[in-house]
Protein backbone atom coordinates (compact mmCIF):
# COMPACT_ATOMS: atom_id res chain seq x y z
CA UNK A 1 0.00 0.00 0.00
CA UNK A 2 3.06 2.29 0.25
CA UNK A 3 2.10 5.88 1.13
CA UNK A 4 -1.52 4.88 1.80
CA UNK A 5 -0.52 3.15 5.00
CA UNK A 6 -1.93 4.52 8.23
CA UNK A 7 0.11 5.96 11.07
CA UNK A 8 -2.12 5.27 14.06
CA UNK A 9 -3.66 1.89 14.98
CA UNK A 10 -6.97 2.81 16.60
CA UNK A 11 -7.60 0.85 19.78
CA UNK A 12 -10.62 -1.45 20.04
CA UNK A 13 -12.95 -2.07 22.96
CA UNK A 14 -11.99 -4.05 26.05
CA UNK A 15 -8.69 -2.43 26.92
CA UNK A 16 -5.13 -3.25 25.84
CA UNK A 17 -4.55 -6.97 26.00
CA UNK A 18 -8.22 -7.73 25.45
CA UNK A 19 -9.01 -6.26 22.04
CA UNK A 20 -9.15 -9.59 20.24
CA UNK A 21 -11.48 -11.21 22.78
CA UNK A 22 -14.07 -8.47 22.28
CA UNK A 23 -13.44 -8.40 18.53
CA UNK A 24 -14.11 -12.14 18.29
CA UNK A 25 -17.49 -11.75 19.98
CA UNK A 26 -18.32 -8.78 17.77
CA UNK A 27 -17.39 -10.58 14.55
CA UNK A 28 -19.37 -13.64 15.61
CA UNK A 29 -22.40 -11.39 16.06
CA UNK A 30 -21.89 -9.83 12.63
CA UNK A 31 -21.44 -13.22 10.97
CA UNK A 32 -24.49 -14.82 12.54
CA UNK A 33 -26.94 -11.89 12.69
CA UNK A 34 -26.12 -9.82 9.57
CA UNK A 35 -26.85 -6.54 11.41
CA UNK A 36 -27.17 -3.06 9.96
CA UNK A 37 -25.09 -0.20 11.34
CA UNK A 38 -27.63 0.81 13.99
CA UNK A 39 -27.93 -2.76 15.32
CA UNK A 40 -24.13 -3.09 15.50
CA UNK A 41 -23.86 0.12 17.49
CA UNK A 42 -26.49 -1.15 19.91
CA UNK A 43 -24.60 -4.44 20.30
CA UNK A 44 -21.42 -2.54 21.15
CA UNK A 45 -23.18 -0.39 23.75
CA UNK A 46 -24.76 -3.48 25.33
CA UNK A 47 -21.54 -5.50 25.43
CA UNK A 48 -18.86 -2.89 26.20
CA UNK A 49 -18.54 0.33 28.13
CA UNK A 50 -18.77 2.41 24.95
CA UNK A 51 -21.40 5.19 24.92
CA UNK A 52 -20.26 7.56 22.18
CA UNK A 53 -21.44 6.94 18.63
CA UNK A 54 -18.42 8.88 17.34
CA UNK A 55 -16.02 6.67 19.33
CA UNK A 56 -17.72 3.53 18.05
CA UNK A 57 -17.69 4.85 14.50
CA UNK A 58 -13.94 5.61 14.70
CA UNK A 59 -13.17 2.04 15.71
CA UNK A 60 -15.20 0.49 12.92
CA UNK A 61 -13.73 2.87 10.35
CA UNK A 62 -10.33 1.58 11.41
CA UNK A 63 -11.45 -2.03 10.97
CA UNK A 64 -12.71 -1.08 7.53
CA UNK A 65 -9.38 0.56 6.69
CA UNK A 66 -7.48 -2.64 7.50
CA UNK A 67 -9.99 -4.59 5.43
CA UNK A 68 -11.63 -6.77 8.04
CA UNK A 69 -15.26 -5.67 7.55
CA UNK A 70 -17.52 -3.23 5.69
CA UNK A 71 -20.08 -1.01 7.42
CA UNK A 72 -23.01 0.87 5.94
CA UNK A 73 -26.47 1.81 7.13
CA UNK A 74 -28.09 -1.17 5.47
CA UNK A 75 -25.68 -3.97 6.31
CA UNK A 76 -22.46 -4.81 8.13
CA UNK A 77 -20.39 -7.67 6.65
CA UNK A 78 -17.06 -9.33 7.24
CA UNK A 79 -14.51 -9.34 4.46
CA UNK A 80 -12.85 -12.56 3.32
CA UNK A 81 -9.94 -11.86 5.67
CA UNK A 82 -12.34 -11.08 8.52
CA UNK A 83 -14.04 -14.44 7.96
CA UNK A 84 -10.64 -16.13 7.79
CA UNK A 85 -9.68 -14.69 11.16
CA UNK A 86 -12.93 -15.51 12.94
CA UNK A 87 -12.80 -19.06 11.55
CA UNK A 88 -9.77 -19.97 13.65
CA UNK A 89 -8.75 -16.70 15.39
CA UNK A 90 -5.14 -17.24 14.23
CA UNK A 91 -3.21 -14.18 15.54
CA UNK A 92 -1.00 -14.00 12.43
CA UNK A 93 -4.04 -13.30 10.22
CA UNK A 94 -4.95 -10.25 12.26
CA UNK A 95 -1.31 -9.19 12.56
CA UNK A 96 -0.94 -9.29 8.77
CA UNK A 97 -4.03 -7.10 8.40
CA UNK A 98 -2.52 -4.56 10.79
CA UNK A 99 1.02 -4.69 9.39
CA UNK A 100 -0.08 -4.38 5.77
CA UNK A 101 -2.13 -1.27 6.47
CA UNK A 102 -0.42 0.51 9.37
CA UNK A 103 3.25 1.51 9.61
CA UNK A 104 5.41 0.28 12.45
CA UNK A 105 4.08 -3.11 13.59
CA UNK A 106 7.01 -5.14 12.26
CA UNK A 107 9.44 -2.54 13.59
CA UNK A 108 7.97 -2.73 17.09
CA UNK A 109 8.31 -6.51 17.24
CA UNK A 110 11.84 -6.53 15.85
CA UNK A 111 12.89 -3.79 18.28
CA UNK A 112 11.83 -6.00 21.20
CA UNK A 113 14.25 -8.70 20.06
CA UNK A 114 16.94 -6.51 21.65
CA UNK A 115 15.17 -6.60 25.03
CA UNK A 116 12.23 -5.05 26.94
CA UNK A 117 11.24 -1.50 26.03
CA UNK A 118 8.83 1.18 27.17
CA UNK A 119 6.08 2.51 24.90
CA UNK A 120 8.20 5.61 24.29
CA UNK A 121 11.19 3.50 23.26
CA UNK A 122 9.00 1.53 20.86
CA UNK A 123 7.78 4.82 19.43
CA UNK A 124 11.37 6.00 18.97
CA UNK A 125 12.26 2.76 17.12
CA UNK A 126 9.24 3.16 14.83
CA UNK A 127 10.04 6.85 14.25
CA UNK A 128 13.63 5.96 13.29
CA UNK A 129 12.46 3.29 10.87
CA UNK A 130 9.62 5.43 9.49
CA UNK A 131 10.71 9.07 9.59
CA UNK A 132 7.69 9.90 7.44
CA UNK A 133 5.41 9.15 10.41
CA UNK A 134 6.40 12.04 12.66
CA UNK A 135 4.40 10.97 15.69
CA UNK A 136 1.97 13.73 16.59
CA UNK A 137 -0.09 11.58 18.95
CA UNK A 138 1.97 10.47 21.98
CA UNK A 139 -0.47 7.59 22.48
CA UNK A 140 0.38 6.17 19.06
CA UNK A 141 3.06 3.69 20.21
CA UNK A 142 0.83 2.53 23.05
CA UNK A 143 -1.93 1.71 20.59
CA UNK A 144 0.49 -0.37 18.50
CA UNK A 145 1.57 -2.14 21.66
CA UNK A 146 -2.05 -2.66 22.76
CA UNK A 147 -2.80 -4.60 19.59
CA UNK A 148 0.40 -6.65 19.87
CA UNK A 149 -0.43 -7.36 23.48
CA UNK A 150 -3.95 -8.48 22.55
CA UNK A 151 -2.55 -10.79 19.88
CA UNK A 152 -0.39 -12.51 22.50
CA UNK A 153 2.90 -11.32 20.99
CA UNK A 154 3.81 -8.83 23.72
CA UNK A 155 3.45 -8.89 27.49
CA UNK A 156 3.64 -5.85 29.78
CA UNK A 157 4.95 -5.54 33.34
CA UNK A 158 5.85 -2.41 35.33
CA UNK A 159 5.67 -0.24 32.24
CA UNK A 160 8.03 -2.46 30.23
CA UNK A 161 7.06 -4.42 27.13
CA UNK A 162 8.69 -7.72 26.19
CA UNK A 163 8.09 -10.50 23.69
CA UNK A 164 6.18 -13.66 24.49
CA UNK A 165 7.39 -16.96 23.01
CA UNK A 166 5.06 -16.59 20.01
CA UNK A 167 6.05 -12.95 19.62
CA UNK A 168 9.73 -13.85 19.63
CA UNK A 169 9.14 -16.50 16.97
CA UNK A 170 7.28 -14.03 14.74
CA UNK A 171 9.86 -11.29 15.33
CA UNK A 172 12.67 -13.66 14.34
CA UNK A 173 10.80 -14.54 11.16
CA UNK A 174 10.35 -10.87 10.32
CA UNK A 175 14.01 -10.14 10.99
CA UNK A 176 15.22 -13.19 9.08
CA UNK A 177 16.73 -12.80 5.65
CA UNK A 178 15.61 -16.31 4.75
CA UNK A 179 13.43 -16.88 1.67
CA UNK A 180 9.67 -17.21 1.78
CA UNK A 181 8.79 -20.39 -0.10
CA UNK A 182 5.57 -22.35 -0.31
CA UNK A 183 5.83 -26.11 0.00
CA UNK A 184 4.54 -27.80 -3.17
CA UNK A 185 4.97 -24.66 -5.33
CA UNK A 186 7.24 -24.66 -8.39
CA UNK A 187 9.81 -21.94 -9.03
CA UNK A 188 11.98 -20.87 -11.94
CA UNK A 189 15.69 -20.45 -11.34
CA UNK A 190 15.26 -16.69 -11.62
CA UNK A 191 12.58 -16.72 -8.92
CA UNK A 192 14.80 -18.80 -6.62
CA UNK A 193 17.75 -16.49 -7.20
CA UNK A 194 15.54 -13.59 -6.19
CA UNK A 195 14.20 -15.42 -3.12
CA UNK A 196 17.66 -16.46 -1.92
CA UNK A 197 19.36 -13.25 -3.11
CA UNK A 198 22.10 -15.22 -4.84
CA UNK A 199 23.21 -16.47 -8.24
CA UNK A 200 23.39 -20.19 -9.03
CA UNK A 201 25.31 -19.77 -12.28
CA UNK A 202 24.11 -21.58 -15.37
CA UNK A 203 21.93 -23.98 -13.36
CA UNK A 204 21.09 -25.08 -9.80
CA UNK A 205 23.42 -27.94 -8.87
CA UNK A 206 22.28 -31.08 -7.08
CA UNK A 207 23.97 -29.98 -3.84
CA UNK A 208 24.58 -26.24 -3.39
CA UNK A 209 26.16 -25.17 -0.08
CA UNK A 210 25.84 -21.40 0.35
CA UNK A 211 28.01 -19.28 2.65
CA UNK A 212 27.53 -15.90 4.29
CA UNK A 213 29.76 -12.83 3.93
CA UNK A 214 32.22 -14.29 6.44
CA UNK A 215 32.53 -17.57 4.55
CA UNK A 216 30.54 -19.59 7.10
CA UNK A 217 28.00 -22.14 5.85
CA UNK A 218 24.60 -20.46 5.84
CA UNK A 219 22.26 -22.98 4.18
CA UNK A 220 22.27 -25.86 1.68
CA UNK A 221 20.05 -26.39 -1.35
CA UNK A 222 19.54 -29.99 -2.45
CA UNK A 223 17.92 -30.83 -5.78
CA UNK A 224 16.75 -34.21 -7.07
CA UNK A 225 15.98 -34.71 -10.75
CA UNK A 226 13.42 -37.19 -11.96
CA UNK A 227 15.74 -38.12 -14.84
CA UNK A 228 18.92 -37.89 -12.76
CA UNK A 229 21.70 -40.48 -12.93
CA UNK A 230 21.70 -41.54 -9.29
CA UNK A 231 18.55 -43.54 -8.71
CA UNK A 232 17.50 -41.65 -5.57
CA UNK A 233 14.70 -43.19 -3.51
CA UNK A 234 12.56 -40.14 -2.68
CA UNK A 235 9.36 -41.68 -1.33
CA UNK A 236 7.96 -41.18 2.16
CA UNK A 237 8.94 -38.92 5.03
CA UNK A 238 12.41 -40.50 5.17
CA UNK A 239 14.29 -41.17 1.92
CA UNK A 240 17.76 -41.73 0.51
CA UNK A 241 19.73 -39.33 -1.65
CA UNK A 242 22.96 -40.12 -3.49
CA UNK A 243 25.79 -37.62 -3.20
CA UNK A 244 27.65 -35.61 -5.81
CA UNK A 245 29.68 -37.33 -8.54
CA UNK A 246 28.39 -38.85 -11.82
CA UNK A 247 28.97 -42.57 -12.58
CA UNK A 248 31.42 -41.84 -15.41
CA UNK A 249 33.87 -40.38 -12.88
CA UNK A 250 34.05 -43.53 -10.76
CA UNK A 251 33.86 -43.59 -6.97
CA UNK A 252 32.40 -40.49 -5.43
CA UNK A 253 34.91 -38.38 -3.53
CA UNK A 254 34.59 -36.02 -0.52
CA UNK A 255 33.90 -32.91 -2.57
CA UNK A 256 32.88 -29.68 -0.89
CA UNK A 257 29.22 -30.45 -1.58
CA UNK A 258 29.42 -33.98 -0.15
CA UNK A 259 31.34 -32.70 2.87
CA UNK A 260 28.63 -30.13 3.51
CA UNK A 261 26.00 -32.88 3.78
CA UNK A 262 28.37 -35.09 5.80
CA UNK A 263 28.71 -32.25 8.26
CA UNK A 264 24.93 -31.97 8.57
CA UNK A 265 24.69 -35.73 9.15
CA UNK A 266 27.03 -35.32 12.11
CA UNK A 267 24.84 -32.54 13.50
CA UNK A 268 22.38 -30.21 11.76
CA UNK A 269 23.41 -26.59 12.03
CA UNK A 270 21.91 -24.90 8.96
CA UNK A 271 18.64 -25.20 7.02
CA UNK A 272 18.65 -27.68 4.12
CA UNK A 273 16.10 -26.81 1.40
CA UNK A 274 14.96 -29.73 -0.75
CA UNK A 275 13.70 -29.32 -4.33
CA UNK A 276 12.46 -31.77 -6.95
CA UNK A 277 12.72 -31.22 -10.72
CA UNK A 278 10.34 -33.23 -12.95
CA UNK A 279 11.80 -34.56 -16.19
CA UNK A 280 9.49 -32.41 -18.34
CA UNK A 281 10.04 -29.10 -16.53
CA UNK A 282 12.82 -26.59 -15.96
CA UNK A 283 11.12 -25.41 -12.76
CA UNK A 284 11.93 -26.79 -9.30
CA UNK A 285 9.21 -27.85 -6.90
CA UNK A 286 9.89 -26.94 -3.27
CA UNK A 287 9.54 -29.97 -1.01
CA UNK A 288 10.35 -28.24 2.29
CA UNK A 289 13.20 -28.39 4.80
CA UNK A 290 14.94 -31.70 5.47
CA UNK A 291 17.34 -33.08 8.07
CA UNK A 292 20.31 -35.28 7.16
CA UNK A 293 19.90 -38.11 9.66
CA UNK A 294 22.53 -40.53 8.36
CA UNK A 295 25.45 -40.71 5.91
CA UNK A 296 27.25 -43.80 4.63
CA UNK A 297 29.93 -44.52 2.07
CA UNK A 298 28.67 -47.70 0.42
CA UNK A 299 29.15 -49.81 -2.71
CA UNK A 300 26.29 -49.35 -5.17
CA UNK A 301 25.75 -52.62 -7.07
CA UNK A 302 23.87 -50.95 -9.94
CA UNK A 303 26.50 -48.28 -10.52
CA UNK A 304 29.42 -50.54 -9.51
CA UNK A 305 31.14 -47.85 -7.49
CA UNK A 306 31.34 -46.32 -4.02
CA UNK A 307 28.80 -43.58 -3.34
CA UNK A 308 27.72 -41.35 -0.50
CA UNK A 309 24.25 -42.39 0.58
CA UNK A 310 22.47 -39.76 2.65
CA UNK A 311 19.31 -40.53 4.57
CA UNK A 312 17.07 -37.46 4.68
CA UNK A 313 13.94 -36.80 6.67
CA UNK A 314 11.33 -34.16 5.95
CA UNK A 315 10.88 -31.54 8.68
CA UNK A 316 7.58 -30.00 9.74
CA UNK A 317 9.00 -26.46 9.68
CA UNK A 318 7.48 -23.92 7.31
CA UNK A 319 10.21 -21.30 7.72
CA UNK A 320 13.99 -21.60 8.19
CA UNK A 321 13.89 -19.34 11.24
CA UNK A 322 11.97 -22.07 13.08
CA UNK A 323 14.87 -24.43 12.41
CA UNK A 324 17.43 -21.79 13.38
CA UNK A 325 15.58 -20.91 16.60
CA UNK A 326 15.42 -24.52 17.77
CA UNK A 327 19.04 -25.21 16.78
CA UNK A 328 20.18 -22.04 18.59
CA UNK A 329 18.50 -23.21 21.80
CA UNK A 330 21.25 -25.84 22.13
CA UNK A 331 23.77 -23.04 22.63
CA UNK A 332 21.65 -20.56 24.56
CA UNK A 333 20.31 -23.11 27.03
CA UNK A 334 16.85 -23.30 25.51
CA UNK A 335 15.96 -19.64 25.83
CA UNK A 336 15.58 -19.13 22.08
CA UNK A 337 12.83 -21.74 21.97
CA UNK A 338 11.15 -20.51 25.11
CA UNK A 339 12.56 -23.18 27.44
CA UNK A 340 13.69 -21.67 30.71
CA UNK A 341 15.75 -23.03 33.56
CA UNK A 342 13.89 -24.59 36.46
CA UNK A 343 14.76 -21.68 38.73
CA UNK A 344 14.37 -19.03 36.04
CA UNK A 345 18.03 -18.09 36.57
CA UNK A 346 20.03 -18.28 33.37
CA UNK A 347 23.24 -18.94 35.32
CA UNK A 348 21.88 -22.14 36.87
CA UNK A 349 20.63 -24.47 34.14
CA UNK A 350 17.95 -27.05 34.77
CA UNK A 351 19.23 -30.63 34.90
CA UNK A 352 16.60 -32.01 32.54
CA UNK A 353 14.38 -30.92 29.68
CA UNK A 354 10.62 -31.19 29.90
CA UNK A 355 10.10 -33.43 26.88
CA UNK A 356 6.61 -32.01 26.43
CA UNK A 357 8.14 -28.63 25.56
CA UNK A 358 9.28 -29.93 22.17
CA UNK A 359 7.62 -31.48 19.16
CA UNK A 360 9.21 -34.56 17.61
CA UNK A 361 10.75 -32.40 14.89
CA UNK A 362 12.15 -29.95 17.46
CA UNK A 363 13.67 -32.81 19.47
CA UNK A 364 15.29 -34.22 16.34
CA UNK A 365 16.79 -30.88 15.37
CA UNK A 366 18.00 -30.16 18.91
CA UNK A 367 19.60 -33.59 19.20
CA UNK A 368 21.36 -33.15 15.88
CA UNK A 369 22.43 -29.59 16.67
CA UNK A 370 23.69 -30.73 20.08
CA UNK A 371 26.04 -33.23 18.43
CA UNK A 372 27.37 -30.63 16.02
CA UNK A 373 27.80 -27.81 18.54
CA UNK A 374 29.54 -30.01 21.09
CA UNK A 375 31.98 -31.48 18.56
CA UNK A 376 32.67 -28.01 17.19
CA UNK A 377 33.31 -26.60 20.67
CA UNK A 378 35.97 -29.28 21.23
CA UNK A 379 37.42 -28.94 17.72
CA UNK A 380 36.30 -32.54 16.99
CA UNK A 381 38.82 -33.96 19.44
CA UNK A 382 38.27 -36.18 22.44
CA UNK A 383 38.24 -34.10 25.64
CA UNK A 384 40.00 -36.97 27.47
CA UNK A 385 42.67 -38.27 25.09
CA UNK A 386 42.78 -35.57 22.41
CA UNK A 387 42.45 -37.98 19.48
CA UNK A 388 40.50 -37.36 16.27
CA UNK A 389 40.23 -40.15 13.68
CA UNK A 390 38.70 -39.83 10.20
CA UNK A 391 36.94 -42.62 8.31
CA UNK A 392 37.36 -43.26 4.56
CA UNK A 393 33.97 -41.60 4.07
CA UNK A 394 35.26 -38.40 5.65
CA UNK A 395 33.41 -38.70 8.97
CA UNK A 396 35.27 -38.07 12.23
CA UNK A 397 35.23 -40.69 15.00
CA UNK A 398 34.22 -38.22 17.70
CA UNK A 399 30.89 -38.40 19.50
CA UNK A 400 28.92 -35.89 21.54
CA UNK A 401 28.29 -37.36 24.98
CA UNK A 402 25.64 -36.09 27.37
CA UNK A 403 27.11 -35.57 30.84
CA UNK A 404 23.72 -36.08 32.48
CA UNK A 405 22.29 -38.81 30.23
CA UNK A 406 19.75 -38.19 27.51
CA UNK A 407 17.81 -41.33 28.49
CA UNK A 408 16.94 -39.51 31.73
CA UNK A 409 15.94 -36.34 29.83
CA UNK A 410 19.38 -34.79 30.13
CA UNK A 411 19.39 -31.49 28.33
CA UNK A 412 20.52 -30.90 24.75
CA UNK A 413 22.70 -27.92 25.59
CA UNK A 414 26.45 -27.53 25.08
CA UNK A 415 27.09 -27.18 28.83
CA UNK A 416 25.77 -30.73 29.26
CA UNK A 417 28.12 -32.14 26.64
CA UNK A 418 31.60 -33.58 26.15
CA UNK A 419 33.24 -34.52 22.86
CA UNK A 420 34.67 -38.01 23.33
CA UNK A 421 36.16 -40.76 21.20
CA UNK A 422 34.13 -43.95 21.03
CA UNK A 423 36.14 -45.72 23.75
CA UNK A 424 36.00 -42.90 26.27
CA UNK A 425 32.35 -42.17 25.47
CA UNK A 426 31.58 -45.77 26.44
CA UNK A 427 33.75 -45.53 29.58
CA UNK A 428 32.09 -42.28 30.63
CA UNK A 429 28.57 -43.62 30.11
CA UNK A 430 29.43 -46.93 31.82
CA UNK A 431 30.72 -45.22 34.96
CA UNK A 432 34.41 -45.98 34.57
CA UNK A 433 35.22 -42.28 34.26
CA UNK A 434 33.85 -39.02 35.64
CA UNK A 435 35.06 -35.41 35.90
CA UNK A 436 35.57 -33.10 38.87
CA UNK A 437 34.49 -29.46 38.99
CA UNK A 438 38.14 -28.61 38.27
CA UNK A 439 37.91 -30.73 35.09
CA UNK A 440 40.17 -33.50 36.42
CA UNK A 441 39.49 -37.12 35.44
CA UNK A 442 38.17 -39.45 38.12
CA UNK A 443 38.44 -43.23 37.71
CA UNK A 444 36.18 -45.80 39.36
CA UNK A 445 38.01 -47.75 42.11
CA UNK A 446 37.49 -51.20 40.61
CA UNK A 447 41.00 -52.78 40.49
CA UNK A 448 39.56 -56.28 40.16
CA UNK A 449 37.88 -55.57 36.82
CA UNK A 450 39.46 -55.85 33.41
CA UNK A 451 40.07 -52.38 32.04
CA UNK A 452 40.97 -50.78 35.36
CA UNK A 453 44.69 -50.73 34.61
CA UNK A 454 44.12 -48.93 31.30
CA UNK A 455 41.72 -46.33 32.72
CA UNK A 456 43.60 -45.80 36.01
CA UNK A 457 46.45 -44.14 34.09
CA UNK A 458 44.06 -41.24 33.38
CA UNK A 459 43.39 -40.50 37.08
CA UNK A 460 43.99 -36.82 37.89
CA UNK A 461 44.64 -35.75 34.29
CA UNK A 462 42.90 -32.55 33.18
CA UNK A 463 40.44 -32.81 30.32
CA UNK A 464 40.53 -30.34 27.43
CA UNK A 465 37.65 -27.85 27.60
CA UNK A 466 36.52 -25.11 25.19
CA UNK A 467 38.05 -21.66 25.45
CA UNK A 468 34.59 -20.09 25.70
CA UNK A 469 33.20 -20.17 29.24
CA UNK A 470 29.61 -20.68 28.10
CA UNK A 471 30.58 -23.87 26.24
CA UNK A 472 32.42 -25.56 29.11
CA UNK A 473 30.78 -28.35 31.15
CA UNK A 474 28.58 -26.86 33.86
CA UNK A 475 29.26 -27.93 37.44
CA UNK A 476 25.62 -28.95 37.90
CA UNK A 477 25.82 -31.61 35.19
CA UNK A 478 29.26 -32.82 36.32
CA UNK A 479 28.02 -33.21 39.91
CA UNK A 480 24.95 -35.14 38.72
CA UNK A 481 27.15 -37.55 36.74
CA UNK A 482 29.47 -38.12 39.73
CA UNK A 483 26.54 -38.75 42.03
CA UNK A 484 24.96 -41.14 39.53
CA UNK A 485 28.07 -43.38 39.51
CA UNK A 486 29.17 -42.96 43.10
CA UNK A 487 32.11 -40.63 42.50
CA UNK A 488 31.10 -38.05 45.11
CA UNK A 489 32.47 -40.15 47.94
CA UNK A 490 35.62 -40.92 45.92
CA UNK A 491 36.27 -37.24 45.29
CA UNK A 492 35.58 -36.22 48.90
CA UNK A 493 37.97 -38.84 50.29
CA UNK A 494 40.82 -37.98 47.89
Amino acid sequence: MGEEKLTIAVRFFGGAGNYTAVLERCFTYVLTENPDEAALFEWVKSNTRATSDDGIRDRFRFLESIRLLTVDEERVALTERGIQWIADTEPKVLFDALAENVRGFETALEALLDGPKTDAELGAAIADDHPEIGWSDPSGPAQHRGWLQSLGYVERSDGMNSLTDSGRDLARRLASDGPTLERGESYTQQELESAFDTSFGSYVKGISPRTDDDGALSYIIVKAREDGPYGDDLGGERFTYIGEGVPSKGDQSPTGANKALLGQAEGSTVPVYFFYQPADSSELRYEGLVAIVDARYVFDDDQERMVYQFTMERLAFDHPVEFETVAASVTDGGRASGVQTASGDDSEPALTDDDAEFTETQRRVRSSAFASRVKSAYDSRCAICGTSRESPAGTVDIEAAHIYPKRDDGRDIVQNGLALCRLHHWAFDAGWLSVSDEYRILVADRPGLEGYEEFSRLEGETITVPNTEDERPHAKFLAAHRERYGFESIEESS
